[in-house]
């Protein structure tokens, strides 16, 4: 059979019917073509060949469901997986919050101001502080209420919560000044003061609003502040340029507690103070009580005498009267004395102690007495002596005043020990003899013994009465208690006056013991210690014995008697001493123990007290010690927190380095010891120290030796003294010794002096040594003193007018201060005050917090050029100062002149001499040398440094978070991380010299650039951030700031324009030549471009973030070099554990407009923390072991194809296989990034929630200062990187994932063909695919003429078109029926209005209305076509029930005994229908193809037949033409070769070949259908050639062709007729088909029972 027979009978095969009108495939034909035609048992055979085919394809059916449901189930946990990893939903919440709250909500801006706005409008979002009143305190941030400061209403009082600090700031100052320099008015109102905190962890602002001013030229303050927290402080003194403030800041509590014991101190000095009084008066009543009279007597005399035989011949004269005068006569009656000699003394006692002591004893007669007493005087005879003479000297007892020689003195308390030898109590005798009228002697010495009994009375008397007890107010005993008080309250005033106010003012208590004694006052304490814990609450019966009724209205008193009260109160007394000095004080505070007052004042004695028990004020000057001291032991209280040395002349020691170092003294040991004398021929006696020490120098002016060896070298001690400055720190023997009393500035030879050789030439003396040595009489020495005196009066009366003002003012305003000392220190205690002014403040503090602010915001600008101009007027006073000292130095010229003019005359009239007039140059010089130093040193600043720290720390021992990072939130859950960062890269400007019209502008954006740029606004006067303080004449402050030194290889005098710039310390890296400093520097962040950062901290007050702003701002930031700036931050949301990564990219176009990106991104990066993380950890493990399967699967196949067809390739000529193998691809892919996120990037990922940028926060100049060389930042940076990978990795991974979905989508579309319902969607698009690739095709090229049109002509005024991207995605809007474009067209001007009007409309009316419906028409017409083939197949649900069933009566059959399973079954039918023995092609079968030409069919052997027999009848080619091959060009290109082409038969094979694989079509070009539906025969080989025809993109399709399709449809409609009755036969078929299937396995059954 020729080749043509066989292809017409294949094709008449399939068109053929069978008579039961079933149409089998080609393939089942090929399969059965041989067994049809040789077996003669076809009919049977042929039936069970019908029943294995119905059986396989049910079962590929069921596969297929099978494959599709199974992919379906993988797409589902594929799409779970990703939706609970991505959680869009959820990270939505955080992207909207953000960009609701930070985007800046256009792509445009116009100026930089819209950036700073943008960025202020962000702070003012976030930087929000804590809103007090709320009921939440956020700590650390919102605290409790100190001073005018904190949260009250959320937070309460810190002082109830936590340990604070009472202060006082304790303030002296005179601001007095020499008269030629700055007046001392302008000092004292320049002056300020402030407390402020350094760092702390609550407010930033200082403790007063407003810096303290001084009021008067000198005095003293104290300012108590009751809570201050913990911290670092500063106490500023402002513009104090010659340290005329002292003072202190003190811990109140402290000084509570010094006071408490100084205050128990004093009143317990004073009372022993009483107490000794008292002692030493009972103790002489008590001693002198005892005595006898005439004892008494004798030691009276000799306590004022140093005659001891006058005084024992005064006391015997006395003795001997008692018992001579017995019997000499009266001068009243003249009978003798008797008794009465002896009786009128009113003996109490023994009075030659004979007796007991103390005894009574009256002598009953004048025998007993003579027998007792006078028998035993040892004269013999008994004669009375008397001197010749006498002075009378008379005792007044009534006033206790004494008379000598008509001379009065008068004393309080005893006898003083020192009074005059020639003062006694009775007659002092001039000579000694035997009395010559014993009558008289008689009288006169009996009634002198009457006068010595009742003086001892009257003694007794004075001492425990008069003395001791006094008027009870200001003599007696408490006279001593009240002078120590005041003695010891004047001390501490103006030595200790910080302890005036807690010793003497505050105490208020009036219980004295026990924790009572805390408060009590001295006067309650004084009284308690007088009388001791016993007697305090006892009386005191020895004491009430002694009154005044009882010692002076008794007439039964005796010495004796007094002598016993005076011994009972000394017991009495001794027990309060002991009882008061063991009185325990209780403890200020725990760091204290209790102390008894022995110990208490035994500790003040070590440390340098005067001892009470000894007092004695002229001796003894009352001290008390410094509460500092060691020697208190634990008694030392150090309550000064800082203090500071200042007072009117501080200015002559303050830096002496800088402003006079001739005045730095050095302390060198003396050569000699000197000692001033008044003789101007030998002015010093001095003593040799070092060569012979102890050896005196001799001489005078006149001899060289004493001049070199005792005059200079004293000279200069004192002129070094006088000048130089040591602090104190020499000793004794040591002199401080500097430039300024050295020569050549003073010659220590005052007589080489030009000014005195000048005085020397006037006196007319050519040789001064030995005109030194004359010596002038007495007499003129007088008259020369006086006039010394004179003349040096005369010279300093220049000196004192020029002082007088300034002394007067002085000493006034010294009187005052001093007269209102105590007053003003008593006034000091203002806590009730303050206390009130607390309350009144807190009252209005709300109100007030508000008008404050607003204040401070409309007169922040005004605030600062105050300031500016207070700080100028400063500059001009210091700098003023120069030409002041000038006048100075001159004024002080011409008063050295006068007093040298004034010396030249009084040497020239010999008024003095020579030595004196050098003396006078001495004195002059020393005095010039003095002044001049002072002259100096006023015009020249302490300090040029507007502001001083005195700098201290409070710390009571509570941790301080100074860093803890303060939440800032965007939204209300969105904490924001570390803070937000911003990056400027900038340009350098070029000259645009290639420009036509670069006279119009000169410059152009240039190549990028570091260099550092901006000012420091707190250096840059005019703006807010302005400092004035920091504006110093010498400019110091700001090389404190930035500090060229830290720098290697600085750069300092560039040389540009015939100009030096930046000359030291000013260094070009970090100064502008202008020497002002640089605002912003650079610092490389990998990944960035070099540029210039910019940090806003977290910690960042709202106050402060403003501030930093400013500094931006006012420090030009962003200036017209700008290329571009970024904005960055991180949140974090705990809630939803989501980072939000929000950026903001500004860039500077050359257009001059700025075009803003912004981008947000959210990510997760705690992967696996919860339950429902477990569960999607699962699943992701789950699914990817499913990938795994799905590539392994392809990975087979492609195997399977190299083992079977030596070819892997081949595996992807199948386009389903290439799509198969790129999605299982990505997902591998996937499963691979995916892992390497979670593992590389999220787990080991860390942030922390704040970064130490910058070195300060709270900085006052130099913000941008990095932290420790900026690791901070880099750290920062390192993180946000690490998150911006993070972020990446994820993007891409849902990319790829993203492609994954539509190739997924694909697969699923191809798994649903086998189902002609299923189907519908591909077949349709398959159907339709040759219109729809011309439709677009053309639609294209019109849609991109539309936009191509639109970007030319409208680019350039409108948004929309100004690119070509945006003129495309415009168009394709306007085709989504969004049409504001349009308002934009039609507002257009001119011709383009017109333009615009053609564009739109045209567009609308030819892409939207024509296209589109296009589009429309060509896919619905596919779609209805498809729908109508396949409207009578079955649907998916009845297929699937179908099926279903029938595994279901599977399943159920196996518990029948007739069971057969389904691959039994499949088995058996395969083994009757022959195929039993059949191999199985286990390779993919080729399908061969068929070449249609004229209406014939044919494959690849018919058309090489076709080919051979053509090249039978070629003409033979040329041998030329034979060798010539085409060339390489031509071969590349397709060209044709130009000769005659001859083919040889392989080469006719191989063009068979290729024509048939290029333009044939299968012979299988559709599937078999449903129930041997044969769907695919409705195409036939026509449809297959419009299948590869579309395939070849249209090239098949001709004239013929077209004829041919059109056969093809009319046979298509036939073919539908019969399909229809078909299905009719179908139908019965099928129930036959069942009966029989239902017999055979009833045979079969049978068949297996025998």
């Amino acid at each position: 059979m020729s080749h043509g027979g066989r292809i017409a009978a294949a094709m008449h095969k399939r068109q053929s019917k069978t008579e039961e009108n079933e149409i089998p495939t080609a393939k089942a034909e090929n399969r059965f073509g041989e067994l049809e035609e040789g077996n003669e048992a076809g009919h049977a055979q042929k039936i069970v060949k019908e029943l294995y085919l119905k059986y396989e394809k049910q079962q590929q059916r069921w596969r297929d469901y099978r494959s599709l449901f199974l992919f379906l189930s993988f797409v589902a946990w594929f799409l779970a997986t990703l939706y609970l990893e991505r959680s869009a939903d959820v990270a939505y919440e955080v992207f909207s919050t953000m960009t609701d709250v930070l985007s800046p909500g256009t792509d445009t801006m116009q100026s930089t101001d819209e950036i700073y706005a943008w960025v202020s409008n962000s702070l003012t979002a976030v930087w929000v502080d804590p809103v007090c009143g709320d009921g939440i305190c956020e700590a650390p941030w919102e605290f409790a209420s100190y001073s005018s400061f904190g949260c009250r209403a959320d937070c309460g009082e810190l002082q109830n919560i936590q340990n604070i600090t009472a202060i006082q700031i304790d303030l002296k100052w005179d601001f007095s000044h020499p008269l030629g320099s700055v007046p001392a008015s302008n000092l004292m109102n320049q002056a300020l003061w402030n407390l402020c905190p350094f760092v702390t962890q609550y407010s930033t602002q200082c403790y007063y609003t407003q810096d303290q001013t001084f009021t008067q030229l000198s005095g003293s303050s104290s300012a108590p502040l009751n809570d201050c927290p913990d911290g670092l402080w500063t106490l500023d003194i402002k513009r104090d340029i010659f340290d005329k403030v002292g003072g202190a800041v003190r811990a109140t509590r402290m000084v509570t507690n010094a006071s408490y014991y100084y205050r128990n101190y004093i009143a317990v000095a004073s009372t022993l103070a009483e107490m000794r009084l008292e002692e030493n008066l009972l103790y002489d009543a008590a001693y002198q009580g005892n005595m006898s009279l005439f004892s008494w007597m004798n030691y009276t005399l000799q306590q004022n005498s140093t005659n001891m035989t006058d005084v024992n011949w005064q006391v015997q004269a006395i003795i001997n009267a008692t018992c001579f005068c017995m019997n000499v006569n009266q001068f009243s009656n003249g009978t003798v004395w008797g008794q009465n000699a002896y009786q009128m003394l009113n003996l109490s006692m023994d009075p030659f102690n004979q007796g007991a002591t103390g005894s009574i004893f009256i002598p009953p007669s004048t025998s007993n007495y003579q027998s007792l007493y006078c028998n035993r005087l040892t004269q013999s005879p008994l004669t009375i002596y008397e001197y010749a003479t006498y002075n009378q000297t008379v005792y007044n007892a009534t006033n206790q005043t004494y008379f000598v020689n008509g001379t009065t003195s008068k004393f309080y308390g005893p006898v003083p020990s020192n009074l005059p030898t020639n003062i006694t109590y009775i007659t002092l005798y001039n000579q000694l003899q035997p009395s010559q009228n014993t009558t008289a002697s008689c009288a006169r010495l009996v009634a002198s013994a009457t006068t010595w009994a009742n003086t001892m009375l009257r003694r007794m008397q004075n001492f425990t009465i008069d003395w001791r007890l006094g008027d009870g107010t200001t003599t007696g005993k408490i006279a001593a208690r009240n002078s120590v008080t005041n003695l010891l309250q004047s001390y501490v005033i103006y030595n200790q006056s910080e302890l005036y106010t807690p010793i003497f003012g505050t105490p208020y208590g009036t219980t004295p013991a026990g924790s009572g004694a805390l408060t009590a006052t001295v006067s309650t304490l004084q009284s308690y210690y007088i009388l001791g814990p016993y007697f305090f609450s006892n009386p005191q019966p020895a004491s009430q014995a002694i009154t005044r009724s009882s010692i002076y209205n008794n007439p039964n008193v005796t010495t004796a008697s007094i002598a016993s009260l005076a011994g009972a109160r000394l017991g009495e007394l001794f027990l309060q001493r002991q009882q008061t000095l063991n009185i325990v004080i209780p403890p200020p505070s725990i760091r204290y123990v209790n102390k008894t007052l022995a110990t208490l004042v035994s500790q003040f004695l070590a440390a340098g007290a005067v001892t009470p028990y000894n007092w004695n004020v002229s001796t003894n000057p009352p001290t008390l010690p410094d509460a500092n001291s060691s020697a208190l032991g634990d008694l030392r209280t150090e309550y000064n927190f800082v203090s500071f040395q200042g007072n009117t002349t501080a200015y002559l020691q303050c830096d002496l380095f800088h402003r006079g170092q001739e005045y730095l003294g050095v302390c060198q040991n003396n050569n000699v010891s000197c000692s001033s004398t008044s003789n101007y021929e030998y002015p010093y006696n001095c003593t040799e120290v070092t060569g012979s020490p102890g050896l005196n120098v001799t001489g005078s002016l006149a001899d060289v030796s004493y001049r070199i060896g005792c005059e200079i070298p004293c000279d200069l001690q004192l002129d070094c003294s006088a000048i130089c400055e040591c602090w104190g720190s020499c000793k004794t023997d040591q002199v401080c010794m500097c430039a300024a009393c050295m020569y050549p500035a003073l010659n220590p030879d005052a007589t080489q002096d030009p000014e005195f050789q000048a005085v020397i030439e006037t006196s007319g003396l050519n040789n001064v040594t030995s005109y030194i040595a004359t010596i002038t009489s007495a007499s003129g020495r007088r008259r020369l003193q006086q006039t010394l005196a004179d003349v040096l009066s005369a010279v300093t009366t220049l000196q004192a007018s020029e002082t007088a003002l300034q002394a007067q003012t002085t000493t006034l305003q010294a009187s005052v201060d001093r007269s209102n000392a105590l007053a003003q220190a008593r006034a000091s205690d203002n806590t009730l005050v303050n206390l009130i002014s607390q309350g009144q403040a807190n009252i209005a503090a709300s109100q007030a917090a508000i008008m404050s602010q607003l204040a401070v915001i409309i007169g922040k600008q005004n605030q600062s050029l105050a300031s500016a101009q207070q700080a100028a007027s400063a500059l001009s006073a210091i700098e003023g100062l120069a030409a002041q000292q000038e006048a100075a130095q001159q004024a002080l010229t011409n008063a050295v002149l006068q007093q040298v003019t004034a010396i030249k005359s009084a040497t020239f009239s010999r008024i003095i001499s020579i030595t004196q007039a050098l003396a006078l140059w001495k004195t002059a010089r020393r005095s010039r040398a003095v002044t001049q130093k002072a002259a100096i040193l006023a015009t020249v600043a302490c300090t040029n440094a507007p502001v001083v720290h005195n700098n201290f720390t409070l710390d009571n021992g509570i941790d301080m978070s100074i860093n803890t990072p303060r939440e800032r939130d965007v939204g209300l859950t969105n904490r924001v991380v570390a803070g937000m960062l911003m990056y400027q890269v900038r340009t350098n400007q070029t000259n645009c010299s290639d420009s036509k019209f670069n006279q119009i502008q000169q410059t152009c954006t240039g190549p990028t650039t570091v260099k550092a740029y901006g000012v420091d606004p707190v250096f840059k006067s005019g703006v807010t951030l302005y400092n004035p303080d920091y504006t110093d004449v010498g400019n110091t402050i700001v090389t404190q700031f930035y500090n060229c030194n830290l720098l290697q290889n600085a750069t300092y005098n560039i040389s540009f324009l015939n100009q030096t710039l930046n000359p030291y310390p000013y260094c070009a890296e970090l100064y502008s030549p202008e020497e002002l400093p640089y605002a912003f520097y650079y610092f490389p962040l990998e990944g960035k471009e070099e540029g210039f950062p910019a940090y806003f901290d977290i910690n960042l007050g709202a106050s402060g973030a403003a501030n930093w702003l400013s500094y931006l701002q006012e420090g030009l930031y962003m200036d017209s070099n700008t290329q571009f700036l970024s904005a960055e931050l991180i949140t974090y949301n705990a809630a939803l554990r989501i980072f939000g990564y929000m950026t903001v990219e500004f860039t500077f176009t050359d257009g001059g407009s700025i075009a803003v990106d912004t981008r947000i991104d959210t990510v997760r990066v705690e992967l696996y923390n919860t339950y429902d993380d477990y569960v999607r950890l699962f699943m992701e493990i789950v699914l990817d072991i499913m990938v795994a399967i799905l590539f392994f699967s392809s990975v087979y196949q492609m195997i399977l194809c190299q083992v079977e067809r030596k070819n892997f390739m081949l595996y992807f000529t199948k386009a389903w296989n290439v799509i198969d193998f790129v999605s299982n691809s990505l997902l591998v892919s996937c499963v691979i990034i995916w892992w390497i996120f979670v593992f590389k990037n999220a787990k080991p990922f860390d942030i922390q929630l704040r970064y130490n940028v910058y070195a300060n926060l709270e900085a006052t100049a130099n913000y941008l200062a990095l932290a420790d060389n900026g690791s901070g930042m880099l750290s920062m940076w390192n993180d946000y990187r690490d998150l911006q990978d993070l972020i990446d990795m994820l993007n891409w991974y849902f990319a790829l994932n993203g492609i994954n979905i539509l190739l997924l989508i694909a697969r699923i579309l191809k798994l649903m063909d086998f189902q002609p319902r299923l189907g519908v969607v591909t077949r349709s698009l398959w159907l339709a695919g040759p219109d729809l690739i011309h439709f677009f095709i053309v639609a294209t090229m019109v849609f991109i003429g539309y936009s191509m049109m639109g970007h030319l002509i409208f680019g350039n005024v409108i948004d929309a078109f100004a690119t070509f991207g945006d003129s495309v995605n415009t168009c394709f809007v306007i085709l989504l029926g969004v049409i504001d474009v349009n308002n934009e067209l039609r507002a257009l001007p001119g011709l383009q209005n017109v333009a615009g009007a053609l564009f739109f409309w045209s567009y609308e009316l030819l892409v939207f209305m024509v296209l589109l419906n296009f589009l429309l028409a060509i896919i619905v017409d596919a779609f209805s076509e498809v729908k109508e083939k396949t409207h009578e197949t079955v649907g998916v649900h009845t297929e699937l029930y179908m099926m279903g069933r029938d595994k279901w009566r599977s399943l159920m059959g196996m518990c029948s005994s007739n069971y057969i399973s389904d691959n039994q079954l499949g088995t058996l039918l395969k083994q009757w229908a022959g195929e039993a023995g059949r191999k199985e092609d286990k390779g993919e079968k080729e399908v061969a193809k068929l070449l249609t030409i004229l209406n014939e069919d044919m494959d690849e052997e018919d058309l090489q037949t076709v080919l051979l027999e053509c090249l039978k009848d070629a003409p033979p080619e040329d041998e030329d033409e034979k060798a010539e091959k085409p060339s390489l060009i031509r071969r590349m290109f397709c060209l044709p070769s130009g000769k005659k082409v001859t083919a040889t038969a392989e080469e006719i094979k191989l063009a068979a070949k290729y024509i048939v694989d290029r333009f044939g079509v299968h012979m299988e070009a559709e599937e078999v259908g449903d129930e041997g539906e044969d769907v695919g025969l409705k195409e036939g080989v026509e449809g297959a050639k419009i299948k590869e025809g579309v395939e070849r993109g249209g090239d098949y399709l001709g004239n013929e062709e077209r004829n041919q399709l059109a056969y093809a449809l009319e046979r298509l409609a036939e073919v539908q007729r019969e399909l229809a009755d078909g299905q009719r036969n179908l139908m019965v078929g099928q129930k036959q088909l069942a009966e029989q299937q239902a017999k055979l396995i009833t045979l079969m059954n049978s068949d297996d029972q025998e």
